[in-house]
C-alpha cells in the first residue's frame, strides 16, 4: 500500500468525478492543508478520502409541523460516466457510521440506509441520453416537539385561559374587560407570527396554524361574549307605535296629567301656622314618601330669604325628609314608568350575568374537547405524506 498526498499528483490519476446532486453547495476543507487521502494497493484498488461539507436539498412536507417526520435523500453519482463505464455500490451492507455524539437541535436522527437505483437524464437532441447509476443515502428524521410545547402550545394556552377571567368580572367594568380580551388578541397574533417566521411559505394548512387559529378563534370568541353581555346588559324594550289618538283625548290626558301633577304639592296642616308665621309645602319624590320642601311662604322677603337658604341646604343633603304619613306618593303613571325601568334594568343584568356563568363553563369545556381531538389526530390518525411523493417547499 501507498500513500499519495500530493494534489497535483492525484489530479493526473483518473476517478469517476462524482458529485451530490441535490446539493445547493458543497465545499472542500483546505486547513491547514487539503484534507484528503489517496491509498493505492497492489492489486490496483485505490482508496480515496476527503473531508467535504455541503447544504443538501430535502423536499419536505410540512402539514404535521411541529410533529412531522422528514425523509431526506443524499445522490451520489458520476456526472460524465453513465452505468456503461461506471457503477456506483456501496463497499459493505452497513457503509455509513454515524457518530452518536454530533446531535440536531430540533431533529432526532433515526437512521440512515443505504440504497442504490438508476437515474434517467435527456438532452435537447436526445430525449434519453443514458442513464446513470446512483447511490442514495435516506435520513429519517423526527421533530423534537417539547421546544415547540415550550416555545408556543404552553404560552398560547395560558393567553386563551387569561382571556376567560372577563367572565368573572362585572358586567359593567368595560374598561377592564376590553383591556384584556384586546390586551391577549394582540399578544397572542404576535405569538403566532413568531411560531412562523422560521418556516417558508407554504400554501397548505399545518398543524401549528390550526393551533393558532383556534386558539385565536376562542380568544376572539371572549371579546364577542363580552359584546354581547353589554348590549344585554344596556338593551331596551322595542317601542310599539301608539294608535293616534283625537284632539279631544289629547287635551283629557293633559287635564289628568296636570291633576295628578298639583296633588304632588299638598299643604301641611300642622306646619302652616308656625312661630314665624309661613305656610310649608312639599313634593314627594318616591313611592315610600321621601320628600323635600320646596317652598316656604312669608310674611316679609327677609324671612323667606332665609327659608329658601334652608331649603338649598335640605336639598343638598344626602337623605331626605321622611314625611311619608303627612304627603301624598307620585302620580300613579310616573311611578309605573320608574318600576318598569328598574325591572327592566335588574333583569337585563341577570340575564348577562347568566351568560357569564354559562361561559366559565362552556369556554374551558371547549378548549379541552378540542385539546383531546386536535392531539389525537395529529399524534395517531394524521396520515405521513409519502416522503418520495413530496411536492412541496425546499427547506
Amino acid at each position: 500500500m501507498k500513500s499519495l498526498q500530493d494534489p497535483k499528483l492525484f489530479s493526473l490519476i483518473w476517478h469517476p468525478d462524482l458529485y451530490f446532486a441535490n446539493a445547493r453547495t458543497a465545499e472542500f476543507h483546505h486547513v491547514t492543508r487539503p484534507n484528503f487521502l489517496v491509498w493505492i494497493y497492489p492489486n490496483g484498488t485505490v482508496w480515496y478520502d476527503c473531508r467535504v461539507s455541503l447544504t443538501a436539498l430535502c423536499m419536505q412536507n410540512l402539514a404535521r409541523y411541529p410533529m412531522d417526520t422528514q425523509k431526506c435523500d443524499l445522490r451520489i453519482l458520476s456526472y460524465a460516466y453513465d452505468n456503461e463505464q461506471v457503477i456506483i455500490q456501496w463497499n459493505s451492507d452497513h457503509p455509513i457510521d454515524t457518530n452518536p455524539d454530533i446531535r440536531m437541535p430540533d431533529m432526532r436522527l433515526r437512521s440512515i440506509k443505504p440504497g442504490l437505483r438508476n437515474d434517467t437524464y435527456a438532452t435537447d437532441n436526445d430525449p434519453i441520453a443514458g442513464v446513470w447509476s446512483c447511490a442514495l443515502a435516506e435520513f429519517l428524521v423526527d421533530r423534537e416537539i417539547m421546544h415547540h410545547i415550550i416555545q408556543s402550545y404552553v404560552p398560547t394556552a395560558l393567553i386563551v385561559i387569561i382571556s376567560w377571567f372577563s367572565f368573572w368580572l362585572d358586567v359593567e367594568a368595560v374598561p377592564g374587560r376590553v383591556s384584556l380580551s384586546i390586551t391577549t388578541l394582540l399578544t397572542l397574533a404576535t405569538q403566532s407570527s413568531a411560531a412562523r417566521m422560521a418556516l417558508p411559505q407554504a400554501s397548505y394548512v399545518k398543524a401549528i396554524d390550526v393551533w393558532m387559529g383556534a386558539c385565536m378563534a376562542f380568544v376572539f370568541s371572549a371579546m364577542i361574549e363580552f359584546t354581547v353581555v353589554n348590549y344585554c346588559t344596556r338593551r331596551k324594550p322595542r317601542k310599539h307605535r301608539e294608535a293616534r289618538t283625537g284632539l279631544a283625548e289629547q287635551v283629557q290626558n293633559l287635564v289628568k296629567n296636570y291633576r295628578e301633577e298639583r296633588a304632588v304639592y299638598v299643604h301641611n296642616p300642622e306646619s302652616s301656622n308656625n312661630n314665624n308665621g309661613f305656610t310649608t309645602k312639599f313634593r314627594c319624590l318616591s313611592a315610600q314618601g321621601n320628600c323635600y320642601e320646596v317652598s316656604l311662604c312669608t310674611t316679609n322677603a327677609a324671612e323667606q330669604a332665609l327659608i329658601e337658604k334652608k331649603q338649598i341646604r335640605e336639598m343638598n343633603q344626602s337623605q331626605p325628609m321622611f314625611l311619608s304619613n303627612r304627603l301624598m306618593p307620585l302620580p300613579s303613571f310616573k311611578r309605573k314608568n320608574i318600576e318598569e325601568k328598574i325591572q327592566r334594568v335588574e333583569r337585563n343584568r341577570k340575564y348577562a350575568q347568566s351568560i357569564d356563568r354559562r361561559s366559565r363553563v362552556y369556554f374551558p369545556l371547549v378548549f379541552i374537547i378540542f385539546n383531546a381531538v386536535y392531539w389525537w389526530y395529529y399524534a395517531y390518525y394524521a396520515p405521513l405524506v409519502d416522503p418520495n411523493n413530496f411536492m412541496d417547499e425546499p427547506i
